[in-house]
């Protein structure tokens, strides 16, 4: 029997071949979507290599000793470390050098994250429209039902998770904003990280017309939805950014990062 030839199927490569025989959203669907390449872009950086990816962005806002994401061998598996350096609010960034992302097409992105402390922290975990300053926090305030507010730099379209320790809600929240709605926050359960270079945790947004789905190692009660998010036909990128709150610094370790949306046709 000839060997089967792919371009002899149906559709190869797509979302219909790949669903045909099976329900449209069972759970081996889901799984396989990423092989649906006709129909979704789909990118795993694992960050093993010894130079990051060119497709990656890398800064610091040159506190005392602030380093950028680099690669090391300190941790199994090969992770990105990062150093923000000793001056208070001094923060690090990582970020996807293609601003590609629209809400209408329902991108997401997935990470693996730890830190060597978690007081005296801050972070984001977002899709934005370019920020007027990478290297600063946008978030400026967060009550205790997590609605927030945002600085001077911030974007005009967001959507992520965020953790700032001299903020009143001291834990983890999913925030959002759009062109045209406005801020919305709200408390993801009372999660915190652990610290140690091996605690990792596993963050994940997924975005889509007129909303923002947030949830952190898959669990119900650290999950949010909410209906509200960046209008369509505002282009986003992915991003990282971490902050020091006082004057000792925070190693943060990025494990990977997955990213993924449907095609535009």
């Amino acid at each position: 029997m000839p060997d089967p030839k792919y371009g002899n199927f149906h559709a190869p490569g797509s979302l219909r071949q790949l669903t045909k025989g099976r329900g449209w959203n069972s759970e081996l669907t889901g799984f396989l979507l990423p092989f649906a390449m006709r129909d979704y872009f789909y990118r795993m950086y694992d960050f093993e290599n010894a130079t990051i990816s060119p497709d990656w962005t890398v800064a610091n806002s040159s506190g005392t000793s602030a380093a950028d994401f680099a690669s090391t061998d300190a941790v199994e598996n090969g992770v990105l470390r990062g150093d923000t350096g000793t001056d208070d609010n001094g923060s690090i960034t990582i970020y996807y050098g293609k601003t590609m992302f629209d809400a209408a097409r329902n991108p997401g992105a997935e990470m693996g994250l730890s830190f060597d402390a978690v007081t005296s922290l801050a972070y984001e975990f977002m899709f934005t429209d370019p920020p007027t300053t990478s290297t600063t926090l946008n978030i400026s305030a967060l009550s205790d039902v997590g609605a927030p507010t945002w600085a001077s730099n911030a974007t005009t379209d967001s959507a992520g998770i965020v953790l700032n320790t001299d903020l009143t809600a001291t834990t983890a929240c999913v925030v959002s904003q759009g062109t045209t709605d406005a801020d919305s926050g709200g408390l993801l359960g009372t999660f915190s990280p652990t610290a140690g270079v091996t605690a990792f945790n596993v963050y994940r947004i997924q975005l889509g017309d007129g909303y923002v789905h947030a949830i952190i190692d898959d669990k119900a009660g650290q999950e949010r939805r909410l209906a509200l998010g960046p209008d369509t036909g505002v282009l986003m990128r992915p991003g990282l950014i971490v902050a020091t709150k006082t004057g000792t610094a925070r190693f943060p370790d990025l494990d990977y990062v997955r990213l993924w949306s449907e095609r535009s046709y």
